[in-house]
């Protein structure tokens, strides 16, 4: 339960519909860019929106008001299929996370005196708020906050201050950074990992082939797997970019701008042309068509990584792993 952000529903409503209508866009973009760390579920307190449309962004203004609004704004195509997008879950907080605390913990503001159910779910879940910037206190990148403990019996109390993340903005993303990155690192350092979280982190792919096999059975060298792990989340973050419409297609040198040091080539002529040589670089795609998936990143000590992308669905499917297929 560490990869879900926990809305942070206090930083609602601003105080006026222009302020609410022009954080919007920047709210959803940064919530979505956080999926490129593994958070892609946010976690909805249901006392306060059991539905989550119907709550107040300002006074008498609510999510619907804006949904309804953007959907006929083409300005803002982008922003409402992202929010479409957005996977919530409620409740804040279950039953056995109450259990485990005893039903007796509560984390509030270091200047404030009330309890705040967001801040304690973000405390129990060592997860990071999101919050709106409606006023100054929500745009900090951390939060003091103290945490009051009763015992079992309620017959005594300890309080305790602590430092809570908070994500505002592209700014305080970045503020985070690292701490993000290293959450994903921590989150990723086998090969059956890589594989039971494709859907956290590389949603933007498709897996055909071995290569489910090949990757859970890896037993080869760490710092290979790590370029394997940096070379997913490269052509992951390439696909969300090429369906956004930053790229009009596929090509080698975009992976490079979407961060990939690792070299990528297809494969040369005389490869291409041996009949045995092209069956081994062929896989079959889920709709039934043979493809040759010559393109591969090069990985140390020989290793391949064998892809292929399809631009109708703008999309690319990974296919191999494993040393360097027959020259």
């Amino acid at each position: 339960m560490s990869q879900v952000l926990v809305f942070n529903h206090h930083s609602l409503p601003f105080d006026s519909l222009s302020t609410a209508r022009s954080a919007v866009p920047e709210f959803i973009r940064v919530t979505i860019q956080c999926r490129h760390y593994g958070y892609n579920l946010m976690l909805l307190d249901e006392s306060v929106d059991p539905d989550w449309f119907q709550m107040q962004l300002a006074p008498g203004y609510v999510w619907r008001n804006w949904y309804d609004e953007a959907c006929s704004d083409s300005d803002l195509k982008e922003v409402v299929r992202a929010f479409r997008s957005l996977k919530t879950r409620q409740p804040l907080l279950t039953a056995a996370d109450l259990e485990q605390i005893g039903y007796c913990r509560e984390v509030g503001l270091k200047e404030d005196s009330t309890a705040l159910p967001a801040l304690l779910a973000c405390h129990i879940y060592d997860s990071f708020l999101i919050s709106f910037p409606s006023c100054e206190k929500w745009k900090k990148s951390e939060l003091q906050a103290w945490v009051l403990d009763l015992d079992e019996s309620h017959d005594d109390l300890s309080k305790a201050e602590v430092l809570l993340r908070n994500i505002f903005s592209f700014k305080s993303l970045e503020f985070h950074k690292s701490a993000l990155e290293l959450r994903r690192t921590e989150q990723l350092t086998t090969g059956r990992k890589l594989w039971s979280q494709r859907k956290e982190f590389f949603y933007g792919l498709e897996f055909i082939g071995d290569f489910g096999s090949q990757l859970k059975a890896w037993g080869h060298r760490v710092d290979i797997l790590s370029k394997v792990r940096d070379a997913l989340l490269c052509i992951n973050d390439f696909v969300l970019r090429w369906r956004a419409g930053e790229f009009t297609d596929y090509q080698h040198e975009h992976l490079a701008t979407c961060g990939l040091a690792a070299k990528v080539s297809g494969e040369s002529p005389s490869v291409n042309n041996d009949p045995k040589k092209r069956k081994e670089r062929e896989f079959w795609l889920p709709k039934g068509i043979k493809v040759n998936c010559q393109n591969h990143v090069k990985l140390p000590d020989g290793y391949r990584l064998h892809f292929y992308p399809e631009s109708s669905e703008k999309t690319i499917y990974i296919a191999y792993l494993g040393p360097h297929l027959t020259l």
